[in-house]
């Protein structure tokens, strides 16, 4: 039955717009941490870049709001906007570091019109507000870098400051939640503290955290043990602290983990909606008893929830939805004040422009110059091409393929034909290799040309001293060892034994671990060091797992060497580093093979290949070794040809995966 769903899917129509077809996805600029709801489920956006959206309810066009710009490459001049919250259906506030004459951050923005204008309203001393509540009877509290508490019960027209919690210094709060009785409060610093009043900020009481009671062990102490986030429900207490759950009786504090729960958020009833790691919602009364779960599941990990009228509201940038026991409602931030931005992949298909952003197929209109919305698809697209006269698209992971019939607006699944490459007919003209680095104030490429000459690929170009090592004269069948290998490798999957590891290579390797382990707790466990390949979480790290999985190198299952050797480190510096060789067909077919992660894995995979703009990724290490023997091993950093870097790469990511899942 599944697999007759799931071709119905790929034969039958895809849901197109109509009236809708020039609505555009909502341009968010900065980031989101809170969303407020308003009584009627008004539901508004303030993000850090100082930006404002609403939209009347869920299902209804998004808006721009008064504050902030259209530009999604803009940043407000206001300042970080952390929050925008509802004293009642026309009293609305927006709290953060926000920016005033004379570079003060003393006061908060108040609209009693329903956001139409807005005004300041001063609270004491300067500070980042990173903590607030706000609950239905117009009280609110909040805290931030002054460290002291400030607290109003008139909906936000005036404010009063409460001393520092415990007299204590250097305390910062992260979250605060109270209970029913206005009285009872709970507050979470950045740095392992919580804090319990129950006469509204009178006296404190100190209770103790997961960590303080030794429920989850902190890997380093350079790793803050923030509480991000507290909530008070019936008689429980629940608590995230560096990413873990815990709950609690209110009368004697003993932290149970809750592992498979990722977010939580209270309702005003006292229930309480906690956000499985699958995506799927839960909702527990007071007593902490499921009393619903949901089929469904969100579509990505949320940015922001909140709850209005027993409801779970829930933002994931592109989608917002709205959860309770009889509703699963999702609808895209959709908008008619800007018009559908140009599209991020194109392909010109019978003389005319396809476009593709995300899950949704644009044609242009000539009449109106713009783009529209012409069908859905259901996968994100990643890569659209065309090939053997079809428009071809892949999903996210460069996985799965499908043909789209734009005319009949249709998909079918798509098998790439097993060799891309006919060499004989199609030898390979010339050639180039290159490093280049491109940053915030620089730009860099050395790079060496062989064109092909008397049944040899002469060296034609070369930048001074790169690859010093590679050979003046390449023999062409190693370049159709490379492409032959792109080729092979997409109907191979990995195992343990390309990796060619010997028993004195897993030796080394416990000895090697050893060292770092008595290293690091010499020295340190130093965070910022990020030219080093081999980095651990941390002081604590689990140094024996690695070596336990050295014992068990030979066991380990082909689906998770294929993960290790598919997975990239990705790009988080400033600064981009790639490694490429462009290989040009006597027909003029372009192919390049790229590898662009600031940190490498095992022989640079993987390998991104570009084939006249189809895209396939690649973890072959026979292509990685092919191209290790072109340049004479002069490409390749040192530490990546490493064994001991293969066999470290494959323990990392065990020892990762098992954190995650405890």
């Amino acid at each position: 039955m599944r697999k007759l769903l799931l071709l119905l899917i790929f034969i039958l129509p895809l849901t197109i717009f109509s009236q809708d077809e020039y609505l555009a996805n909502l341009p968010i600029s900065g980031g989101v941490s809170e969303i407020g709801v308003s009584p009627s489920e008004k539901i508004w956006i303030a993000t850090k870049a100082g930006n404002t959206y609403y939209t009347d309810k869920i299902g209804d066009l998004w808006h721009f709001g008064p504050l902030g710009t259209k530009d999604p490459l803009s940043i407000s001049s206001r300042g970080i906007f952390e929050r925008v919250s509802f004293f009642s259906e026309d009293i609305l506030m927006i709290s953060g570091f926000i920016h005033g004459e004379n570079s003060n951050q003393d006061f908060v923005l108040r609209s009693t019109d329903k956001g139409i204008t807005w005004n300041k309203v001063k609270f004491g001393k300067s500070s980042w507000i990173d903590a607030f509540y706000i609950n239905e009877s117009g009280k609110a509290w909040m805290s931030g870098n002054s460290q002291l508490i400030y607290y109003t019960d008139n909906n936000g027209e005036t404010w009063k400051s409460f001393d520092k919690a415990g007299n204590e210094n250097a305390l910062r709060f992260n979250t605060i939640h109270f209970a029913k009785d206005e009285k009872t409060g709970l507050f979470g610093s950045f740095w392992n503290v919580l804090y319990k009043t129950t006469d509204n900020c009178e006296t404190w009481e100190r209770l103790p955290t997961p960590l303080d009671q030794k429920k989850y062990k902190r890997l380093s102490k350079e790793h803050r043990p923030d509480i991000r986030k507290i909530r008070i429900f019936g008689d429980y207490y629940i608590i995230n602290q560096q990413g873990n759950i815990f709950y609690t009786k209110s009368d004697n504090i003993n932290w149970i983990e809750l592992p498979n729960i990722s977010d939580f958020e209270t309702t005003s009833n006292e229930s309480i909606y906690l956000i499985d790691k699958d995506l799927k919602i839960d909702l527990r009364d007071s007593e902490f008893v499921s009393i619903w779960k949901s089929d469904k599941e969100l579509s990505s990990t949320p940015s922001a929830i909140n709850t209005k009228n027993k409801s779970l509201f829930v933002f994931t940038y592109g989608e917002i939805y709205k959860i309770n026991k009889t509703d699963f409602i999702v609808s895209k931030l959709m908008t008619n004040e800007v018009p559908i931005r140009e599209p991020y992949l194109k392909v010109n298909y019978g003389g005319e422009e396809i476009g593709f952003d995300g899950t949704t197929v644009l044609r242009f209109d000539k009449n109106r110059t713009g783009w529209y919305r012409y069908m859905e698809l259901p996968v994100n697209v990643s890569n659209a091409v065309i090939f053997d006269n079809q428009v071809v698209i892949a999903d996210n992971y460069l996985d799965k393929r499908f043909v789209v019939n734009i005319d009949e607006q249709k998909i079918s699944e798509y098998e790439l034909p097993k060799s891309l490459f006919n060499l004989s007919a199609n030898n390979i003209d010339k050639f180039s290799i290159e490093i280049g680095s491109q940053g915030c104030f620089h730009s860099d490429r050395q790079f060496r040309e062989y064109r092909l000459k008397n049944n040899s690929f002469k060296l034609y170009k070369k930048g001074k001293g790169f690859l010093s090592k590679m050979d003046k004269e390449i023999n062409p069948q190693l370049l159709n060892d490379i492409v032959n290998e792109i080729d092979n490798s997409r109907f191979k999957k990995l195992t343990v034994n390309d990796l060619e590891i010997s028993k004195k290579d897993l030796d080394n390797f416990k000895d090697f671990i050893g060292k770092e382990e008595q290293k690091i707790k010499k020295k340190g466990f130093d965070r910022f060091d990020f030219e080093n390949y081999y980095t651990f979480p941390g002081e604590n790290t689990d140094f024996t797992f690695y070596k336990n999985v050295a014992d068990r190198f030979d066991s380990i299952p082909d689906v998770v060497i294929n993960q290790v050797f598919n997975t990239g480190y990705g790009n988080w510096s400033t600064t981009s580093v790639w490694r490429k060789i462009t290989i040009v067909f006597k027909n003029g077919e372009v192919l390049t093979i790229e590898n662009s992660d600031d940190k490498p894995n095992y022989l640079y995979t993987p390998w991104i290949i570009n084939f006249n703009g189809l895209i396939i990724k690649s973890n072959s290490l026979k292509l990685g070794e092919f191209i290790n023997e072109l340049t004479n091993g002069d490409l390749y950093s040192d530490v990546s040809k490493e064994k001991n870097y293969a066999i470290y790469k494959v323990s990392d990511f065990l020892y990762k995966q098992s954190l995650n899942k405890k």
